[in-house]
């Protein structure tokens, strides 16, 4: 499954008059493959670009997890900009 990943600043997101036709959009969604094949013990190692805003989701429709681990590199300094992360979430089950 892959960990999909969307541009969303808030000049980007601006540009459009129906958030709607960017949300939809498949083709402006980066797709990070999961490293299970690889490692057993993996998971998704992905970079991002401080400063920014991203929408992020699993697989085409979502993924129904309980939890969700996200790590900072060693070399995350404290004056490094924020990222920040916009997530579908839902409390039904």
């Amino acid at each position: 499954m892959g960990f999909k990943v969307l541009r969303y600043d808030d000049d980007i997101v601006a540009e459009y008059s129906n958030i709607t036709d960017y949300l939809d959009n498949k083709t402006e969604y980066s797709t990070i493959i999961y490293k299970k094949k690889l490692d057993p013990s993996a998971g998704w190692a992905v970079p991002f670009v401080t400063g920014h805003k991203y929408k992020i989701h699993f697989g085409m429709t979502g993924l129904d997890y309980e939890e969700l681990t996200i790590d900072a590199s060693e070399r995350w300094e404290d004056s490094d900009k924020s990222i920040y992360l916009v997530h579908n979430w839902t409390d039904v089950r």
